[in-house]
């Protein structure tokens, strides 16, 4: 049976294994303590999706949050963390479950690095493994005055260069 509750009260019930298979519809804005939440059961679930989603829509509830055992995996993620967690803390674990596809990792965890950042982040921890470079070879790489790193015919910067295929982001 389709009902409305606060997700703090859905997220403490799967704690328990007290709710059906099924569906959380969430209202717009931000996730706090109070959101109330839509739960759909799977037994109502119209074979095309699309209905269930414009019924929970004409509801108040427009936005698809997450299943029954992703919240509760969610849910048992917050616990392990602080076995007296609070409602705060499961919604927070919830939000960043559904805004990152990542279980919250730590109770004070600031937000995941975008794309961006992590290639930056994976391309700076790669560029340095390199090592220096000795000027006792020459780069191969025509016009190039610096030294080989180990193991390589090119300086860091032109190795980068062969093995990612694109430009070195560093100097």
């Amino acid at each position: 049976m389709t009902s409305q509750g606060t997700l703090p009260a859905y997220l403490r019930s799967l704690l328990t294994a007290d709710l059906p298979n099924g569906w959380l519809y969430l209202p717009h804005g931000e996730l706090d303590e109070t959101t109330v939440c839509l739960f759909i059961p799977s037994d109502d679930v119209d074979e095309d999706e699309d209905a269930t989603a414009n019924k929970a829509a004409e509801l108040g509830f427009p936005i698809e949050g997450l299943d029954n055992q992703t919240m509760q995996d969610v849910a048992l993620g917050a616990v392990r963390l602080d076995p007296h967690a609070n409602d705060a803390l499961l919604v927070r674990a919830f939000a960043y479950y559904h805004r990152f596809d990542a279980f919250l990792p730590s109770i004070d965890a600031s937000d995941p690095p975008g794309p961006e950042q992590a290639l930056l982040k994976m391309d700076r921890d790669f560029y340095e493994s390199l090592g220096p470079e000795t000027l006792e070879l020459r780069c191969r790489r025509e016009g190039c005055d610096r030294g080989t790193v180990r193991l390589s015919v090119f300086c860091q910067k032109h190795h980068f260069e062969m093995v990612r295929r694109r430009p070195c982001p560093f100097e």
